[in-house]
């Protein structure tokens, strides 16, 4: 793949077959050419080595089928690029936001959880509920465990449900196939403050430590060694 001629007659036959998910799978094999560090250098983006040149071809594709295509996961992954700056894109919100909403309006749940994200930094928060609900409905367990830190502090334009908020933080964190860390231990935090918390008694707390602390949460060891002393 690093043989200049090779990659024009890979771009050609991608422009031949006008297959998007073809071309889609170009791009992917492309980027998987380049560094990490790569995404976030330009100046190693723009150099002349052939891994360089690789990852522009494949930037190249994936923007292409977003902005012309609306192909689904180019779409989130230009979300992405825009959203944080990467592969040469700048920062821009609006664009991300522009992205994700084609792939989430395609049905990827990913890109409706980072709209989301989007517009609640931007300060949209019923817009960034809204979504959140959606991917939470489709079993995203990062935006379920979103909606349960907004009922636990009355954030993104709900008032605070203490009930509802376990709700969704024990989902989370017990979620089939990616379970939520910090899920798991701020629900322990604020079962800790109840009054009716007992310390030397085993409880719910305890077992979302335990949960949390084996998913690789860097507090909720600490914290589960404290509160069983």
């Amino acid at each position: 793949m690093n043989n200049p001629a090779l990659i024009e007659q890979y771009h050609q036959a991608a422009k031949l077959t006008d297959d998007p998910e073809v071309q889609f799978e170009f791009a992917r094999q492309l980027l998987l050419c380049g560094s990490s560090e790569m995404a976030s250098n330009p100046s190693l983006l723009m150099g002349d080595q052939s891994e360089s040149k690789l990852v522009r071809e494949g930037v190249f594709w994936i923007l292409r089928l977003a902005s012309k295509r609306h192909h689904k996961d180019a779409s989130f992954l230009a979300g992405r690029w825009h959203e944080l700056g990467k592969y040469g894109c700048k920062q821009n919100l609006r664009k991300a936001a522009k992205f994700y909403g084609v792939a989430a309006k395609a049905g990827h749940t990913a890109a409706q959880y980072h709209m989301g994200n989007v517009y609640e930094s931007t300060r949209k928060p019923r817009k960034a509920r809204e979504c959140y609900e959606l991917a939470s409905r489709r079993g995203f367990s990062l935006a379920t465990y979103r909606l349960g830190m907004a009922h636990l502090c009355g954030t993104l334009g709900v008032t605070a449900d203490f009930s509802m908020a376990c709700s969704f933080l024990r989902e989370a964190l017990f979620h089939a196939s990616h379970p939520v860390a910090d899920a798991g231990y701020n629900l322990a935090v604020a079962l800790i403050q109840l009054p009716s918390f007992e310390r030397n008694a085993v409880s719910e707390p305890h077992l979302y430590l335990k949960r949390a602390c084996m998913l690789g949460h860097a507090d909720a060891g600490a914290l589960l060694s404290d509160i069983m002393r």
